[in-house]
């Protein structure tokens, strides 16, 4: 782990970076196979860099409010292949790409947890041994509300530097299934490997003490993981070259604010984020333990050398733009577009979407705001 610098500055509004999970995102390469700790290749210089956070829409997709053509990108879910379909609002994604232009070389997702709801309470709950916490910008998706027992899928952000807490972005309820994932940092006592108050077994060779991974593996009993792959979390940004950590030129995360702001930086989960000098946005705003930012910089020597760091606040967090097909239409007031139920009741549409409604393949857009699981509507045009 590298030393927590502290900071303490007035932050402001939006800026930028992540270390987030999807798994929150470590997201990067593949998962490791025989449980070696995958690492990835990230770009240096050329127009290309890496971008992590939550989707925030769709047509292509949108990260940190940059939309990024995906047409041409690979796009992978926990590292299979997919189409745009299958990502939901909320996941946290990386996207390497050309921020200036637009456009992703590749869009990877990776949930950070996996398994059965336990210890649920108001604003959070327990999934393979990590502590989950949600607020009204987490997005749920395959039911309406969480009970104990469920099986979820989770994506977030790291919300402490010992990686046992983690903000959800995204929650997904499926059937129980005997796989579980967990992220944190993995600490090693008289040879017993151990994350997030579980032991593991199994491929567990290329741990290390104080590495922040996400495991992936099946239970073996109660609190005993037995771990079929994992991969470092950060490897999306960290890039070993011959040995020697690669300069990143343009790195854009979604992060929580882990450690309190000092004159010259702060902890982004587990990043050390040195932010002086840096612009911050909005102007007076302040960044404390929890905040929620985005930072905008270079990933150098370890470091995230921002030099923009913007507070995000819940409203634009909820603000949401989507493009494609009605997958199903029951009427204004409820419809699906991307697997996110909406509702236009207050939309005023012409004669023409009106007839597109009931036409196969019509591509709408959408933009709105989150409130509870549904997407209030307040523009719709068909997409011509």
């Amino acid at each position: 782990m590298k030393s927590h610098q502290q900071f303490n500055t007035d932050l402001t509004r939006r800026s930028w970076l992540l270390l987030a999970t999807s798994a929150l995102t470590g997201c990067g390469g593949g998962s490791g196979g025989g449980g070696g700790a995958s690492t990835a290749s990230a770009p240096g210089t050329g127009g290309t860099g890496i971008y992590q956070g939550s989707i925030s829409g769709f047509g292509s997709v949108i990260i940190n409010g940059v939309t990024y053509d995906n047409s041409q990108a690979v796009m992978r879910l926990n590292d299979v292949v997919v189409s745009q379909d299958q990502l939901r609002l909320g996941m946290v994604a990386t996207v390497r790409g050309d921020r200036t232009a637009g456009t992703a070389s590749t869009v990877d997702v990776w949930s950070l947890a996996q398994g059965v709801v336990s210890e649920l309470s108001a604003g959070q709950f327990k999934v393979a041994g990590m502590n989950i916490l949600t607020s009204t910008t987490t997005w749920l998706y395959g039911t309406t509300a969480l009970t104990t027992g469920d099986y979820v899928s989770v994506w977030g952000l790291q919300a402490d530097v010992n990686g046992h807490s983690w903000t959800a972005t995204c929650v997904v309820a499926s059937s129980a299934s005997t796989d579980a994932v967990s992220s944190g940092l993995v600490s090693i006592e008289d040879g017993q490997f151990k994350l997030n108050g579980l032991s593991l077994s199994g491929a567990v060779s290329s741990l290390t003490d104080g590495m922040l991974v996400r495991v992936q593996g099946t239970w073996g009993s109660a609190s005993r993981l037995s771990v079929v792959s994992s991969k470092l979390i950060d490897s999306a940004v960290v890039a070993q070259s011959q040995g020697h950590v690669e300069i990143v030129s343009d790195v854009e995360i979604e992060g929580v604010v882990t450690t309190a702001p000092s004159g010259t930086g702060f902890m982004l989960g587990s990043i050390t984020v040195a932010a002086l000098p840096a612009s911050y946005s909005p102007p007076g705003a302040k960044i404390t333990v929890g905040s929620r930012v985005e930072v905008h910089g270079a990933w150098v020597g370890g470091v995230l050398k921002a030099t923009q760091v913007e507070l995000e606040d819940e409203l634009n967090i909820g603000i949401t733009e989507i493009k494609s097909v009605l997958q199903q239409f029951t009427s204004l007031a409820d419809f699906v577009m991307q697997g996110q139920r909406c509702n236009a009741t207050g939309v005023v549409l012409s004669p023409t979407m009106i007839t597109a409604l009931s036409r196969k393949g019509a591509v709408f857009k959408v933009k709105g705001v989150k409130s509870g699981n549904w997407l209030n509507v307040s523009e719709m045009e068909l997409d011509h």
